[in-house]
């Protein structure tokens, strides 16, 4: 593991963040050298000139967020941060990150003195949530750095592109508030059919319409971003031209390129996650294992107990279709996944014995293959799902 060491809350260049060394029935091994060339790839990509605004909510896509926030502010190629909500906001914050963090997602109400007293950009989607922020922000003798979000094809929250520049008006003349940019979100950027390219291309339309009348009217704020990592990397001369001046690369910096390209052959994953066999049984032909029956064995077979299940993130639909790695093979992973324990076939593997290490996530079982064995168009299901279990170490 080289320097690396296994930590509750993680650990960077050996400082322990929190909590304390303990043992663990799974490892999460993350690669900071590799974050930092993946960082790099995409910095060389956009030149000096557009900002890259990290995302590292969810706990950093099931990386950490502390430690993932700390090693990329290292390499001075980030310029922000994004979180879904102020407690991750704050958690950044509290260990030190310096540079700017935008909240991504609509806030809660309740939380608005909290909003304010923290060192943030909030989002913002309404003129109601948006006076409510100012007032705040003014009885607090503080002014309150915002960006607007603009729906323009999610349907899922941001103001309408037809209510936008009206938002964008009464907030300029918030003097508690400051708008540091407005963004927006694709809906199908990382899909390569014709129908969801046109709707991808008119979503960009549409927000580039509202940045034009902002500019007309001297409102422009100083940030526009719409693309994600897919969104980048398939749209990358109409998301980093004009208007534009900063992007949000999050699976991407973490080693997933949903859309490839040539230059993108450079970022590779950053997470590899291991455990170990505990137990070893030789059943017989006919043999039951598992919860509700799910498998029966058809020939002699040597089956092993895993000390991870669904309570550390390893989905219950895997049974009887997911996978492992042992000693560089295969092996199946057969009958019910259980909140603690998988079971899985090594009859094939004959070297096999209690104490080896069996890779569950890395080069020879992928998170976008997992993903695909469960029917899910996003690797983030695999990673956001590691649970506090797994252990984040740090290389």
């Amino acid at each position: 593991m080289g320097k690396g060491r296994a930590l509750l809350g993680g650990v960077f260049e050996g400082r322990i963040l929190k909590g304390a060394m303990r043992p663990c029935m799974a490892e999460a091994i993350i690669d900071l050298e590799q974050l930092a060339r993946n960082i790099a790839t995409v910095r060389a990509r956009v030149g000096e000139r557009i900002k890259i605004l990290f995302p590292v909510k969810a706990d950093a896509y099931g990386h950490g967020a502390i430690g993932i926030a700390q090693a990329a502010e290292k390499t001075d190629n980030i310029d922000y941060f994004g979180v879904a909500n102020i407690a991750e906001a704050q958690e950044l914050r509290e260990a030190g990150i310096k540079a700017p963090i935008l909240i991504l997602s609509s806030s809660r109400v309740a939380h608005i003195s909290e909003l304010v007293r923290t060192d943030v950009d909030v989002t913002i989607s309404s003129l109601e949530f948006a006076r409510a922020l100012a007032s705040e922000a003014q009885r607090q003798g503080r002014r309150v750095r915002v960006q607007v979000k603009v729906d323009t094809g999610m349907g899922r929250n941001g103001v309408l592109p037809k209510d936008a520049l009206a938002l964008c008006r009464a907030i300029a003349q918030m003097s508690s508030l400051e708008c540091t940019g407005i963004f927006s979100h694709f809906a199908c950027s990382y899909s390569e059919k014709p129908e969801d390219q046109e709707f991808t291309r008119r979503q960009i339309a549409i927000f580039n319409d509202l940045l034009a009348q902002l500019d007309r009217e001297g409102i422009l704020p100083p940030l526009r971003h719409i693309a994600n990592s897919s969104g980048f990397v398939q749209y990358e001369n109409d998301v980093t031209t004009g208007y534009y001046n900063m992007i949000r690369p999050g699976i991407l910096l973490y080693g997933y390129p949903e859309v490839r390209r040539p230059w993108t052959e450079p970022i590779k994953p950053i997470l590899k996650m291991r455990s170990w066999i505990v137990t070893m049984n030789e059943l017989p032909a006919g043999s039951f294992i598992g919860y509700g029956r799910r498998f029966q064995t058809k020939r002699p077979s040597k089956i092993v107990t895993i000390p991870v299940g669904y309570a550390d993130g390893i989905s219950w639909l895997l049974a009887n279709v997911g996978e492992v790695a042992i000693h560089g093979q295969r092996a199946p992973m057969v009958g019910a996944i259980s909140m603690d324990q998988i079971t899985v076939d090594v009859t094939d593997i004959p070297e096999v014995k209690v104490g080896d290490e069996v890779e569950l996530i890395g080069p020879h079982m992928t998170a976008e293959e997992i993903a695909r064995k469960l029917g899910a168009n996003f690797t983030e299901v695999i990673l956001t799902a590691l649970s506090k279990r797994v252990v984040r170490v740090y290389k």
